[in-house]
């Protein structure tokens, strides 16, 4: 990644989505309904962020790095040169002068 920003996209998106895993964790210690929907609700939210803020920075990164992609070439495979002499023929019999 060239961009500062999407470095910092990135460590956003990964605290967001640690946050929001940990809202939807906190469910199953505190199994109250309205906590429940809070977490769940305010937890999706922010995994939704997270996501969005990662997508635009694999964008951004993608956009820098466009013009520099350059695949690869293998280089052309030489002809053989045909031979100078005609070979013998096979079974050993001398060439015709």
């Amino acid at each position: 990644m060239k961009h500062q920003t999407a470095k910092k996209m990135v460590l956003y998106s990964v605290i967001g989505t640690m946050v929001a895993m940990v809202l939807m964790g906190a469910t199953v210690i505190f199994p109250h309904p309205l906590v429940l929907v809070i977490a769940m609700s305010v937890g999706q939210g922010i995994a939704l962020l997270s996501l969005a803020l990662y997508l635009l920075a694999v964008a951004l990164d993608l956009q820098s790095q466009g013009g520099s992609y350059i695949p690869y070439e293998e280089p052309a495979v030489a002809e053989e040169p045909a031979p100078a002499e005609p070979t013998p023929p096979e079974g050993g019999a001398p060439p015709a002068a």
